[in-house]
């Protein structure tokens, strides 16, 4: 009798330790919020960023929790913070949970203010709540948790926060890589970007993984004219002119290309459009060259697809005279470009010169330049995006997860390049409806619930490459199959032809 009683009270202590090593990841949400919530109150918006101010708040919970930091600033005002969890396997390569602290500044236009939140209509409103404050937040609050468990992770996990990531991260995650690196050193690592796009009426869910970026340049568009005072009109106006090359853009329309990845992210996702999708989808990857060309333009009319498949122009400032008494004699505006990896710059630049006419009275000058050689997007074929879609199909069943080009740029360019396998995930980003999340735009906000079900698939999705734990499935049921490996993909980009 003794032997059976202390058998069954085993039983019940091997039960509630399991039990307690099975992360709550409401727990973890609500310890996320919280510090979102602090984060915002912080002004680290990139004019006059208070870095170290944000830093102060991580490191001071990182103290809470008996966890030992770094803080890695290369000069006054800016603020990197480093934290590493160790792992029991020295052979597995660490996993970075990276994000930066910066924001854009807050720009015209809010309702709400932007520093300090609101909780309203079951959302969070608040400049960084979609980037990144709520990367930084959610790592926060899964690192200190996974201190505090009983069981340590198979592979070294390291808590980054970054500086200056909105304005090229020369304080960040650059200067990182130039001079600290070897108290980083990642194998893997998860930043900001890609989402949740999710098909209602269908019950479908598409994971979108950014396994690259598109390359970044701006370029300054001058146009000459003649000065004189304002009450005297002339034609040959400088704002006219810059304003007529400016209206002609739109029409610019470079030739489509297949990235290896939009290869892949169409294949992934045609079961999933309805039969005239599946149509054009089938034409592109398949079809003849003018078949392959129309079916890019038909698709490149979706502002996401255009992305994918062409390299995009964008006007984002304007400049001139400032005296309402004379028309200037010169009116610049600088245009942002987001290249597909294997665009050649200076390629797309002589081509935009020609479009516009190479006219006497317009110059153009590249402003900032992509840094060749520009890193390859992730192939799809490795540990991490298999965890990664392990994870989704428990989260969603049936959920699809393909790896995606992001339009935007970042840190995880300067990841790819240092040879870390680097994926970005986020919160559903339909772009439509009361979940829209509004990164760069006035009154940014995340709802609530998607926050709480990004950390919940992120807490998964730890737990699976570091831990080796499926905490999704309830016991006793099978484990959903993990969605089938990318192909090894050699080129980097292929013309539509």
């Amino acid at each position: 009798m003794k032997k059976t009683a202390l058998l069954v009270l085993f039983l019940l202590m091997c039960a509630g330790l399991a039990q307690s090593q099975t992360p709550d990841t409401d727990a973890i949400y609500q310890q996320a919020k919280k510090h979102l919530l602090a984060l915002v109150n912080i002004d680290t918006s990139k004019s006059n960023p208070d870095e170290t101010a944000a830093v102060r708040y991580l490191y001071k919970e990182l103290n809470k929790h008996h966890i030992d930091w770094d803080f890695l600033s290369p000069r006054q005002g800016s603020a990197n913070l480093l934290a590493r969890i160790k792992g029991t396997d020295p052979d597995a390569k660490p996993l970075l949970l990276i994000s930066h602290i910066d924001t854009q500044d807050a720009g015209d236009g809010w309702t709400y203010p932007p520093f300090k939140p609101t909780l309203e209509d079951g959302r969070i409103y608040g400049l960084g709540v979609t980037d990144a404050k709520n990367y930084t937040a959610m790592h926060l609050a899964l690192f200190t948790h996974i201190k505090d468990a009983a069981v340590a992770p198979k592979r070294d996990i390291i808590f980054l926060a970054t500086s200056g990531e909105e304005t090229g991260s020369n304080t960040g995650l650059k200067w990182l890589g130039d001079t600290q690196w070897e108290k980083i050193n990642p194998g893997f690592a998860l930043n900001e970007g890609g989402g949740v796009i999710k098909n209602e009426p269908l019950d479908q869910t598409l994971v979108f993984a950014e396994a690259g970026t598109k390359m970044y340049m701006d370029i300054k568009i001058t146009a000459s004219g003649e000065a004189a005072h304002s009450s005297m009109p002339v034609g040959e106006n400088a704002v006219y002119r810059l304003s007529q090359a400016l209206a002609r853009l739109p029409q610019f329309n470079p030739p489509a290309r297949l990235t290896p990845t939009a290869k892949e992210f169409l294949r992934r996702i045609a079961p999933l459009q309805d039969e005239d999708a599946q149509t054009t989808i089938s034409l592109l990857l398949n079809g003849k060259p003018d078949q392959q060309q129309m079916a890019a333009d038909i698709m490149a009319k979706d502002p996401f697809l255009r992305t994918q498949l062409k390299d995009t122009i964008n006007p984002v400032n304007l400049s001139s005279g400032a005296d309402t008494g004379a028309a200037t004699a010169e009116a610049s505006a600088i245009i942002n470009v987001r290249l597909l990896p294997g665009t050649d710059p200076d390629e797309f630049f002589e081509a935009l010169k020609n479009f516009l006419g190479n006219e006497e009275y317009l110059t153009l000058e590249i402003l900032e330049r992509p840094q060749l050689p520009f890193p390859a997007p992730m192939d799809g074929s490795d540990a991490l995006f298999a965890s990664i879609s392990r994870t989704a199909q428990r989260m969603w069943p049936g959920a699809v997860t393909v790896p995606g080009l992001s339009p935007a740029s970042g840190d995880s360019e300067f990841l790819r390049k240092l040879g870390v396998v680097t994926y970005g995930l986020g919160p559903a980003m339909n772009s439509q409806g009361p979940t829209a999340s509004s990164p760069h735009a006035a009154d940014e906000y995340i709802a609530q619930t998607d926050y709480q079900e990004q950390v919940r698939f992120f807490t998964a999705l730890v737990y699976d490459f570091a831990f080796d734990k499926d905490i999704l499935t309830p016991a006793g049921e099978p484990a959903q199959a993990a969605a089938e490996p990318l192909a090894t993909q050699k080129d980097q980009t292929a013309p539509v032809n």
